[in-house]
């Protein structure tokens, strides 16, 4: 599999999500997320970017597009949850929601090279002719 630039993108934001979670979990006190209210303004603002850059699309039905879709509401409802309630269990959803989502898109993109590289559902062999 080759990595696209969105990929790297995303990868990107998930780290900075988890570093995010990793800093609320050992109640540092950074600059944007002291509370868990702007805590999870600021992991759902991330989510935002990681949607627009995924690969995902409307117009595919496919069990990982489905997925994603599912996972993007989730994560909607829980960012609107975990602002207006301020719960920390809600953020830590959010993110688990977020993560998810990371994990099915880089599974669909790995899932698509295979079909393209002609790799995935092969039945032929690829031994030289016999002449």
């Amino acid at each position: 599999m080759k990595l696209s630039w969105r990929d790297i993108v995303t990868t990107l934001l998930v780290v900075g999500g988890g570093t995010l979670v990793w800093a609320k979990y050992y109640s540092y006190s950074w600059a944007m997320i002291g509370s868990w209210r702007s805590a999870t303004a600021v992991i759902a603002l991330g989510g935002l970017l990681l949607f627009a850059f995924t690969n995902f699309d409307f117009n595919n039905f496919s069990i990982a597009n489905v997925l994603e879709m599912i996972l993007g509401g989730a994560a909607l409802v829980l960012a609107v949850w975990g602002m207006t309630v301020v719960n920390h269990a809600v953020f830590y959803s959010l993110a688990a929601t977020l993560g998810l989502t990371w994990l099915v898109d880089i599974a669909r993109h790995i899932r698509h090279s295979a079909i393209e590289s002609g790799t995935q559902g092969s039945s032929t062999s690829h031994a030289a002719p016999v002449h």
